[in-house]
């Protein structure tokens, strides 16, 4: 059963994939010009002149690039033949390093030129090598609202000991610090006069806050960590009206002002967002009557403030994701129990984001910091900016260079001097409309670093001689008769012309005249214009078309097609010639009707045999196969007709008393005496298993002979060829070591199972129909209960019954009475 499963599932398969080829083949020879065919994957095309085909034999421009590989030059010359492939071109190539003292390269290739075909996937190696030592740029980004109030001084002391644990992870290490209140309006700030001044109190009332902002740069990224705890421990605080809080607007500023906060190009980009509120989104604004999108811009005065903070909204999740990759921050919510929840969703949107909750009394923020940066450079993701008619796979096996090659973009567990190579597949799923927008620029890269491949992207949606100045493209063209563009070998005709070379004149719904219609007959004795497969335009027959383009009606009045011809498997010609007007014309190599004969007789010989002969001298060759004879009653079989299973001196048969006698010292040699007698080595194995590959190198054999008693013994020998006339001389024989034989059979034990079988079953008998009686007397039984309980009985007499007694009655008598 399962092995007939196997079969059906392949034959199914097969079946798909053929059906895929001929719907492809299809579909190629269906494209018009040379631009919708190189559209069109695996397709290939011909760009002959129109005058230089021949007329006798039909031209599908468009073909299947198998086809063209099958066929060369028979189908188009050469040098005429149009097949864009994908190609690469690497303009940087460094190899990786980390070298102190000079700046890392951690990807490899750094940019290259691609040219990708449409639908046609291309795949490059991508390395990826972390740097010692690389540097990196924190920025502390701090919610300053009252509710803050008991983090602020902890996070002042911990300016030394976040540089401390930061080093230990490199020496190049910059600190920065920034607040953010919210927006100074209603309903985020009571914008009441001596609420703009004095928003709130802190230290038990005793002192007031700060005026109400929206961000601040309070210090740039700098070596200065000591300044840090000065600056944090300065920076006021502040107060608003509602629950949420400003710091997207905080985040998207200190993400874009490069210049201002002190972002290193070279460097990993840390943000590390402290809060205990919420925070606003895009839409919040129009509750203050700000509809203006938030434009990822940089506004900050010289003094450090967000000065569009009431000219724009805040901005969009999507948007802070964007400029985020686009700038290589990577953010870590360190955020209150409170609202862990909220920023596990917000990071979920935010790619190269991590939240990690601050402890009652902040201790926990330099470890937070400290495990988030490991993860960071112990693991690399590859994103890309591809656009959205590219395609991008990523496959690696990480540090497994044995393991399976799977589609992942992420590999964990690395150390400095790891190499990861991803394999990045691309693939161009559409053309553009806009042909400015076949030349493209993206992006491969690390999340988190500055470094990546720059592709150089050019879709190739059009041929070369699509194109004017190109050889191929010719105007008022002499094949054309001056009517006409000849492009990539057709006659783009002009205006008031028409057909191949547009020698017509006119357009092809023109009235036909009598003149021209005699001209698309083959003689007079016909009247059927263009043999009834066609129509006849200025004077020339015109063929139909088929609904399947491949199969096409030419010749001078449409008489000869390229399909009717016979097939083989299912195919015409065999899928090895071509059809040319009912007769196959076949490819070197092959002949016949079918075109499925090899012209050729290398294929009956052995391979690697000296002097042999053609199908070993006892058969003919026909089509490349051997077709054994059969002489004095023995046919000979095998691929070169060297087997002979039926013949009375088959290698088994000779072998089988010498094995069996020097093997078991059983069968007629022993009894005869004769077992010193066979000359050939045989060894004793505990198996003998068959090896296709090398079986077939060494010509060996597996036997399978009855010997004595019953037994079974398999044994393999092993032979070559001695010389021309096909004699073999066997030099090795393995024996299994044990025979298989039948088990002898117990005749009491036979008898006893006879007779208990036949007690057992007698009583099975027995106790079934005892058990149906049962049931059925049951049945019987309840049936006559239920009827008597529905009956209706009366009392009555029956008038046949007459009483043993008479009584009468003396009609004077009177019973006597007692006053």
């Amino acid at each position: 059963m399962t092995h007939w499963t196997f079969i059906l599932v392949w034959i199914r398969l097969f079946s798909l994939v053929f059906c895929e080829y001929k719907d492809l083949e299809s579909l190629c020879a269906s494209q018009q010009s040379c631009g919708s065919c190189v559209q069109t994957p695996r397709c290939v095309w011909c760009s002959t002149k129109v005058s230089d085909t021949n007329a006798s034999s039909p031209l599908i421009r468009c073909v299947i690039r198998e086809k063209f590989l099958l066929e060369g030059d028979y189908w188009c010359r050469i040098a005429d033949v149009i097949d864009t492939v994908n190609s690469m071109v690497l303009v940087e190539d460094r190899p990786l390093s980390s070298t102190k003292g000079t700046d890392p390269v951690q990807v490899q290739p750094q940019r290259i030129q691609l040219n990708l075909r449409r639908g046609e996937e291309y795949r490059l190696t991508l390395k990826y090598s972390q740097a010692d030592d690389y540097p990196v740029d924190l920025y502390y980004l701090m919610d300053l609202s009252a509710s803050m109030d008991k983090h602020k001084d902890e996070l002042s002391e911990l300016g030394f000991q976040l540089a401390e644990a930061m080093r230990r992870l490199t020496s190049n290490f910059h600190l920065g610090f920034g607040s953010f209140v919210d927006k100074v309006t209603l309903p985020m700030t009571d914008t009441q006069a001596d609420r703009l001044i004095t928003p709130c109190y802190v230290d038990y009332g005793r002192k007031p806050c700060a005026s109400p902002y929206g961000y601040k740069n309070q210090m740039p990224l700098t070596e200065n960590i000591a300044l840090f705890k000065t600056q944090v421990k300065e920076a006021p605080l502040s107060g608003n009206l509602d629950r949420p809080e400003g710091g997207l607007d905080a985040m998207m500023q200190t993400i874009v002002c490069t210049e201002e906060i002190g972002w290193r190009q070279n460097a990993r980009h840390l943000i590390v967002f402290s809060t205990d509120a919420g925070s606003h989104i895009a839409g919040d604004g129009r509750l203050a009557g700000i509809i203006e999108p938030n434009d990822c811009l940089c506004h900050l005065d010289k003094r450090g403030f967000y000065t569009y903070s009431l000219l724009q909204d805040y901005p969009s999740l999507s948007q802070i994701n964007a400029m985020a990759r686009k700038h290589n921050v990577n953010v870590i919510f360190a955020v209150s129990n409170e609202v862990n929840a909220t920023y596990h969703v917000i990071s979920k949107c935010i790619s190269g984001s991590s939240v990690g909750t601050m402890g009652n009394k902040s201790q926990n923020i330099v470890e937070l910091i400290s495990g988030e940066y490991e993860k960071l450079v112990t693991s690399v993701t590859i994103t890309d900016d591809a656009p959205k008619m590219i395609d991008v796979k990523f496959f690696s096996r990480c540090l497994e260079k044995n393991g399976e090659l799977m589609e992942r973009r992420e590999c964990g567990g690395l150390r400095v001097g790891n190499i990861v190579e991803f394999e990045v597949a691309l693939k161009a799923v559409d053309c553009p409309a806009n042909s400015s927008e076949w030349q493209q620029t993206m992006r491969i890269k690390p999340r988190g670093i500055n470094e990546s491949l720059i592709i150089d992207l050019s879709i190739m949606c059009d041929c070369p001689c699509d194109r004017p100045g190109h050889s191929g493209y010719e105007s008022d063209s002499e094949d054309c008769r001056g009517n006409g563009t000849l492009v990539c070998g057709m006659c783009s005709c002009n205006a008031g012309f028409y057909g191949k070379q547009c020698e017509c004149e006119g357009n092809e719904l023109g009235a036909r005249n009598a003149a021209t219609l005699e001209e698309c007959k083959p003689n007079n004795e016909t009247s059927e214009i263009c043999s009834g497969r066609g129509a006849c335009k200025c004077g020339t027959c015109d063929c139909a078309r088929r609904p399947n383009p491949q199969e096409v009606f030419y010749g001078k009045y449409c008489e000869c097609d390229n399909f009717s011809c016979k097939r083989s498997g299912g195919l015409v010609c065999g899928g090895r010639g071509k059809c040319e007007c009912g007769t196959c014309n076949c490819l070197p190599g092959w002949g016949g009707e079918t075109c499925d004969c090899k012209e050729t007789n290398s294929t009956c010989m052995p391979i690697n045999t000296v002097n042999a002969e053609i199908c070993s001298g006892r058969g003919d060759c026909i089509c490349g196969d051997c077709h054994c004879q059969e002489k004095d009653n023995v046919r000979y079989s095998g691929q070169y007709c060297e087997e002979c299973p039926t013949c009375p001196g088959q290698w088994c048969e000779e072998l089988k008393n010498c094995v069996e006698c020097t093997a078991y010292n059983t069968g007629p040699f022993v009894e005869n005496g004769k077992c010193d007698q066979c000359p050939h080595q045989l060894d004793i194995v505990d198996v003998v298993e068959a090896d296709s590959v090398k079986d077939r190198e060494t010509g060996a054999r597996i036997c399978r002979m009855p010997g004595d008693a019953g037994c079974t013994f398999v044994f393999k020998y092993e032979h070559h060829r001695g010389g021309t006339g096909g004699d073999i001389k066997i030099f090795k024989i393995r024996a299994e070591k044990e025979r298989t034989c039948p088990v002898p059979i117990s005749a009491l034990g036979v008898a006893m199972g006879l007779v208990v079988s036949t007690v057992v079953i007698g009583f099975l008998i027995l106790l079934i129909w005892k058990i149906l009686t049962m049931i059925y007397d049951k049945r019987e039984f309840a049936k006559f209960e239920r009827n008597r309980a529905l009956a209706q009985w009366e009392r009555g007499e029956n008038p046949l019954y007459k009483k043993a007694t008479s009584t009468f009655n003396n009609p004077t008598f009177r019973q006597s009475t007692r006053d």
